[in-house]
């Protein structure tokens, strides 16, 4: 076995662990929550129903990205990461919407909650998140599909660390308010924790440039390198959180293949290092195409330039 493939094992095991972990969480407090008549447990209850089934999602995609490429899906399957992270933080904006709305409900009709059994079960979960925090932290620079899925653990670790103290000031205080004051708390940081991962994948599935690469700078980087007079058509996007890809024309002397080729292999490798951009695609030229595009001058300044037609 491969470090790669052995470390995609522990990750899936541990992402399995943290599935079964969020289940144990959900049931206990969805029934401590009514018992206790504590919206602040229902509420993250519900927010660890979503996390069970995104870590779900997570756990999934994790298998999927392994599939094969075929003629169907040539560049394989490495894009399902980013639908999965995508659609396990959005879910987390609609959840986090839903408890405000439920933390403002309870103000107009106030609900005596029991303290004590609340601080205990609130305990509860906060170890059982905490261990599944621990479980996904070491995978969380994985790719995006683990980074949303840590991100579910570590936003539950940290709510449960506020329930346990709204229903300790409940128990020893009798504070009934705080209850529904710290599920409003609660999805007002769910969906601050969401909207990074939300706008990061929103950016890729839109072909968006990879965050960190500026294209002017890639394209002077090109025009500048050995053997290269003109770059145009310059194309950056991310396939997933590992594959950046680039296309390009580039303008060199008319030679021979073999020769030209050797030009952009050591461009593709320093691409790779300089940039991160690991599939790169050239369309060779002794001229520049009479098309639009971006354009790199002698002077290394990017610009839109039409060519004549």
């Amino acid at each position: 076995m491969t470090v790669d493939s052995h470390t995609h094992t522990l990750r899936s095991k541990h992402l399995a662990a943290a599935i079964g972990l969020n289940a144990v969480i959900f049931l206990v407090e969805i029934v401590g929550g009514v018992m206790t008549n504590s919206m602040a447990l229902i509420s993250d209850a519900l927010h660890n129903f979503s996390d069970l089934l995104a870590l779900a999602l997570s756990y999934a995609a994790s298998r999927i990205v392994l599939w094969k490429s075929n003629s169907q899906k040539s560049y394989g399957y490495g894009r399902v990461e980013i639908l999965v992270a995508f659609v396990n933080a959005s879910a987390l904006v609609i959840i986090g919407l839903y408890v405000i709305y439920e933390g403002v409900r309870r103000f107009a009709d106030p609900q005596v909650v029991n303290g004590t059994w609340m601080l205990s079960i609130a305990s509860f979960a906060f170890v059982a998140n905490a261990a599944g925090t621990i479980l996904l932290k070491q995978h969380a620079h994985a790719d995006l599909n683990m980074k949303s899925a840590y991100l579910h653990l570590l936003t539950d670790a940290v709510e449960s660390i506020g329930v346990v103290v709204v229903a300790a000031m409940i128990a020893w205080q009798g504070w009934q308010v705080l209850d529904p004051l710290v599920s409003i708390g609660i999805g007002a940081f769910i969906i601050k924790s969401a909207w990074d991962v939300v706008s990061e994948t929103t950016h890729l599935l839109a072909e968006g440039t990879p965050r960190g690469i500026d294209l002017d700078e890639v394209a002077r980087f090109i025009q500048s390198f050995p053997g290269v007079r003109e770059v145009h058509h310059v194309h950056i996007w991310g396939l997933s959180s590992h594959l950046r890809a680039l296309s390009a024309h580039i303008v060199v002397e008319d030679q021979r293949i073999s020769e030209a080729t050797k030009i952009t292999s050591l461009l593709e490798h320093a691409l790779e290092e300089k940039f991160g951009i690991n599939h790169p695609t050239f369309q060779l030229e002794c001229a520049a195409c009479p098309e639009q595009g971006v354009v790199v001058d002698a002077h290394h300044s990017s610009r839109e330039h039409n060519h004549p037609a």
